[in-house]
């Protein structure tokens, strides 16, 4: 018998793969504003989540662009300062803005979530730690450092302080083999195909994580009723410039268009 999950997100980078991957174990009941449930529509979630049995919602969608999130950041401080929390959350339904997305969306699915009883999973970042440590487990605290991955670790405050079972899964740099859209792979090859130049810091460390890997990590974690905070990455780790030079390799591109150079210059 499948497993029934609630999913937000399915249509995105890591959610149709999870659906191409593992259609056969679980039955998926979209929650999307094509089938009229959008995260900022209170109303509309609450109906969704309340109405369904499936006891699991899967909560992979999200504002996810660094630099448009970062655009929101003046917007969402001004809703931020309203006295009445019914005018924020007006603000909020009407604007697709980052904490709007990651923030007041994961709100409206958290209560909903309260009211029936259900366990959420949710799809957080690597991005909320500042990035001055190689590695990082767990039960390290968190520090964003930019937006999109404060509004990120809002939303898995949210979920901790819930008192709902949950699992967040903090995944980073997730890439897969075929899609219709850009992962960070497909961009870079694009770039080097089109003979554009490439200015790759050297000060940064990233772990690639293929997104098959995820699916099946998800997975595992929902079939063994794990509970807590999950990092799910690749297995090495390297600098933006030596994973271009490898990316750029692997497909016999010009790694002569990449050069180096570092966040603070």
């Amino acid at each position: 018998m499948k497993t029934k999950l609630l999913v937000t997100g399915l249509t995105g980078l890591v959610g149709s793969r999870f659906a191409e991957l593992l259609g056969e174990a679980y039955e998926f009941e979209a929650l999307s504003r094509t089938n009229g449930v959008d995260v900022l529509n209170k109303e509309a979630v609450f109906n969704a989540i309340t109405a369904s049995d499936a006891q699991i919602v899967l909560h992979m969608a999200g504002k996810t662009n660094v630099d448009g999130c970062e655009l929101d950041k003046e917007r969402d401080k001004e809703i931020l300062q309203f006295n009445n929390v019914q005018e924020q959350e007006e603000a909020w339904g009407k604007e697709q803005t980052a904490w709007a997305v990651n923030v007041f969306g994961t709100q409206n699915i958290v209560e909903a979530c309260q009211k029936a009883s259900k366990k959420i999973v949710y799809i957080s970042t690597d991005f909320v730690f500042d990035g001055k440590k190689r590695n990082y487990s767990e039960d390290d605290v968190p520090n964003p450092v930019n937006w999109y991955a404060k509004t990120k670790y809002e939303g898995e405050k949210l979920i901790q302080a819930s008192g709902l079972d949950y699992i967040i899964a903090r995944i980073s740099y997730p890439y897969r083999a075929y899609f219709e859209r850009n992962d960070f792979v497909r961009v870079l090859i694009e770039k080097l195909q089109k003979s554009e130049k490439l200015n790759m810091v050297t000060d940064h460390i990233m772990t690639p994580t293929f997104i098959d890997d995820i699916a099946n990590a998800l997975d595992i974690l929902i079939r063994l009723e794990q509970q807590g905070i999950f990092h799910i990455v690749g297995s090495q780790t390297v600098t933006p410039f030596d994973g271009a030079i490898k990316i750029a390799r692997l497909f016999g591109l010009d790694e002569d268009l990449i050069s180096k150079t570092t966040r603070r210059e």
